[in-house]
């Protein structure tokens, strides 16, 4: 008890509080940038052109796998790894550019038709969706 009273034990007690306070900041710094980078909220996916068909579904997955949690199943033999290409589908607004993994699965007019695989494509902001009228 005599070592937290005299001079040493005065030192011990700054460097817990400054190592506080380091840790205080370094959560802080992690929380505002888990807020800023980590997608929240929801946004709407237009189907095919139809009201009647306008999911509204959280931010952050894959274009596959919202749509599967609504019922709506492509084909994808590869289980959404972007290696099969049979995940197809049109993103005319809201899929951002296409991914290098993408463009060997399709032809220049097709990239610039805005075809992607719906297993990369993430699901950030409002988007319009064209898939075939049979799924």
């Amino acid at each position: 008890m005599n070592i937290l009273l005299n001079a040493g034990g005065l030192t011990i007690w700054a460097s817990v509080i400054v190592f506080l306070i380091i840790i205080l900041i370094l959560v802080i710094v992690i929380l505002v940038a888990k807020d800023k980078l980590i997608p929240s909220g929801n946004v709407k996916i237009n189907i095919n052109d139809d009201k009647d068909k306008e999911l509204e579904v959280a931010q952050g997955g894959t274009l596959l796998n919202t749509l599967q949690s609504h019922d709506i199943f492509l084909s994808s033999a590869c289980g959404g790894k972007g290696t099969c290409g049979e995940c197809r589908c049109r993103v005319p607004e809201g899929g951002g550019e296409i991914l290098p993994t993408e463009k060997g699965h399709f032809t220049r007019k097709e990239q610039l038709n805005n075809w992607r695989l719906s297993c990369q494509v993430k699901v950030k902001e409002d988007m319009k969706v064209v898939l075939p009228d049979e799924i």
